[in-house]
């Protein structure tokens, strides 16, 4: 999620799962190539399991990235072809590619040709007026024929011309049956369902027959989803950190940075932490006020001591 999973964001996730496998934000090749490599390059390994996810339309410079990444400890690199935005659409990639499926398949060759780590994609349903019976197949058999086998599908089409990001998300309807559908008709790929999941339980049982489950506006709006993943999903156990431990690692984390930009929005990715807490208004203030989010610190741990309730 741009602007939402950068390596702030990732750090915190961090402090709740090890083992939930982490997505940066969609950065296109250009900036890596011409831009400000940060994003690309500003992670620990403390994050791994780490994927790279990329944006982009042209086989060079998705190779070029590809070998630049050889060299950085990514475990998994994915070329979205999901995102709806008009941003997006207008350069030809995230989900208007996938009407471009040959384009597509020269894009991961190249990839595949100069990685040496896993390629995946991350797809829609399909997009604008397509019958996803037919077309869906189709397109993963077609992308399937590179030797990428891990398909991450949002469970809903994307209307390119009408919608905005925010009502792709909520407007076309989820269809979870369509994505076990195609588990069963492409049952050597990995094929993990994404889009609308609120709850590890449930979406553990509900999802069983798929190779996995990636969710995304519920772990940055509501982070402490992630805290019981851990033994949920990969029978491990559980970090268990308090509400009060993750606070001050994560102020002691920003410690550690050098620009301000980066504290700013390591502490607008704490918001969600705290959501459904008596005190949660008051948290979202102190941290909101960035002058003086050095003595917000005692004051959310002094709000973190007081026998807090959970709102119900």
């Amino acid at each position: 999620m741009m602007a939402k999973t950068d390596s702030q964001y990732r750090y915190l996730a961090r402090q709740l799962s090890s083992k939930a496998v982490l997505f940066t934000e969609m950065i296109h090749t250009n900036a890596i190539l011409h831009g400000n490599q940060s994003k690309f390059l500003d992670h620990t390994k403390e994050q791994n399991p780490l994927v790279l996810q990329l944006g982009g339309n042209n086989p060079e410079a998705l190779s070029k990235v590809c070998v630049l990444s050889n060299e950085i400890d990514y475990d998994e690199i994915n070329l979205n072809l999901g995102c709806p935005s008009p941003k997006v659409k207008s350069g030809n990639f995230g989900a208007a590619l996938m009407a471009q499926p040959e384009l597509v398949k020269d894009c991961l060759t190249a990839m595949i040709e100069n990685s040496d780590k896993t390629i995946s994609v991350k797809i829609r349903l399909g997009i604008n007026d397509e019958d996803i019976n037919e077309s869906l197949d189709k397109f993963v058999s077609m992308i399937a024929e590179t030797g990428v086998n891990i398909f991450y599908v949002h469970a809903r089409k994307a209307i390119l011309e009408k919608l905005s990001p925010k009502d792709n998300r909520e407007i076309p309807p989820l269809n979870y049956e369509r994505v076990r559908q195609l588990k069963k008709d492409f049952k050597t790929l990995e094929i993990i369902a994404n889009g609308g999941i609120k709850d590890i339980n449930e979406s553990k049982n509900a999802f069983s027959d798929l190779d996995g489950i990636m969710i995304g506006r519920e772990a940055y709006s509501n982070p402490r989803i992630l805290g019981n993943v851990d033994s949920i999903l990969y029978q491990s156990n559980d970090m268990n950190k308090s509400l009060k431990e993750i606070t001050e690692n994560m102020f002691n984390y920003f410690d550690t940075l050098n620009r301000k930009s980066e504290i700013k929005r390591g502490l607008i990715h704490m918001h969600g932490l705290y959501s459904g807490l008596k005190d949660a208004r008051r948290i979202r203030v102190l941290l909101s006020n960035f002058n003086y989010f050095k003595k917000a610190k005692n004051e959310i741990i002094s709000l973190l001591d007081n026998q807090y309730s959970e709102v119900a």
